[in-house]
C-alpha cells in the first residue's frame, strides 16, 4: 500500500488523475455498489429533482470524487511548500481570530466536502491543531495516515476513553479542534436527527464537548476550485444559539447548517458514504 502512494505521488498528476477518471467513470457506467449509493443518497436527499437532474448531478459527483485520490496522495505524501501551493484563498480566518480572543476553546465542524484532509493542514501549519482519530484497517496505511496528520505539528487522539480524555484537556489548553460532524456514530453514540429531510443517525459528542468545555463553534470546509488546481479555505459562525442547548435543537440546527453548505456545491459532497445506513426501523435503503 505504501509502494502504491508513494509511486502515486511521484507520476505526473495528469496521469494520476486519468486513471481515476476512468476508473469513476467506468464504475459510474457499470452501475458499481458506490454509483449506487451516490443515486441513493441524492434520491433521499433530493427528493424534488427529476431523475434525469440526479443523474447529471451524480455525473458531476463522479467527476469531482475522481480528483480525491491523487489529492489525497499529495495532501499525505507533500511537503509543507505543495500544501501551501494548493491553498488559494481563505476566507474567515478573521472569524477564527475573534474567537482566539475570546480565550475559549474553539471546534471547528469540517463536513465531507471538497477535501478535508487540506483544512486539517492548513489547521495544523497555522495553529495548535487537535482531532480525533481512528486507525485505518490496514498497518501500512495506517502509518501512512497518521504521519501525515501530525508532520505538521497537529495532534489527534484515539476515540477510545482515554483518547476523548486527552482530547478534553488539550481543547480546554487552547487547542483548535476539528470534528467531522456528518459522520456516522457508532452505536449508541448518536441520535436521530433530519439531514435532508431524511433521518440520520448523528452523533452527540459534538454536543457533549462544547457542554463540557464551553467552546465556540465554527464551520469549516475546503473547497476544490473550479479549475481543479487548488482549494479554498472557509471559515464561518454557527448560525444558531448552540450553548447550553439541548441534544435534539443542537443537531436538528447542526445538520441544517451543514445542509446550507453542501448546496454551495452539491457535487464536492462525498454522496459514496452510507450517511443513512443505521435507521431506527432497522431497514437499510442501500441495495
Amino acid at each position: 500500500m505504501k509502494v502504491v502512494l508513494v509511486c502515486s505521488y511521484r507520476l505526473p498528476r495528469m496521469i494520476v488523475t486519468g486513471l481515476s477518471r476512468f476508473f469513476a467513470y467506468a464504475g459510474y457506467w457499470l452501475n458499481s455498489k458506490n454509483s449506487q449509493t451516490v443515486l441513493t443518497n441524492l434520491k433521499l436527499c433530493f427528493p424534488a429533482l427529476e431523475k434525469r437532474e440526479r443523474r447529471t448531478l451524480a455525473r458531476q459527483v463522479v467527476a469531482e470524487s475522481a480528483l480525491m485520490y491523487g489529492e489525497v496522495v499529495d495532501a499525505w505524501m507533500g511537503s509543507k511548500q505543495e500544501i501551501e501551493s494548493k491553498i488559494f484563498e481563505i476566507n474567515g480566518q478573521n472569524i477564527l481570530e475573534e474567537c482566539r480572543q475570546a480565550e475559549k476553546p474553539i471546534i471547528v465542524a469540517v463536513p465531507h466536502i471538497g477535501n478535508w484532509e487540506y483544512f486539517w493542514h492548513w489547521l495544523q501549519l497555522n495553529y495548535t491543531a487537535i482531532s480525533m482519530y481512528s486507525p485505518a484497517k490496514f498497518d501500512l496505511l495506517d502509518e501512512v495516515m497518521f504521519k501525515a496528520r501530525t508532520k505538521f505539528g497537529g495532534k489527534p487522539f484515539a476515540t477510545d476513553p482515554k483518547g476523548i480524555m486527552g482530547l478534553l484537556r488539550a481543547l480546554k489548553k487552547g487547542g483548535i479542534m476539528m470534528i467531522l460532524p456528518d459522520q456516522a456514530p457508532r452505536e449508541g453514540a448518536g441520535v436521530y436527527t433530519p439531514f435532508f429531510g431524511y433521518p440520520a443517525y448523528t452523533m452527540t459528542l459534538l454536543h457533549k464537548f462544547i457542554g463540557k468545555t464551553g467552546a465556540q463553534l465554527l464551520f469549516g470546509s475546503c473547497i476544490r476550485l473550479k479549475d481543479g488546481k487548488g482549494f479554498s479555505i472557509n471559515i464561518e459562525k454557527a448560525d444558531f444559539p448552540f450553548e447550553k442547548r439541548e441534544i435534539d435543537p443542537f443537531n436538528l440546527a447542526m445538520n441544517q447548517q451543514i445542509e446550507k453548505i453542501i448546496e454551495r456545491n452539491p457535487e464536492q459532497y462525498q454522496w459514496s458514504y452510507k450517511r443513512f445506513k443505521r435507521q431506527s426501523n432497522g431497514i437499510t435503503p442501500y441495495q
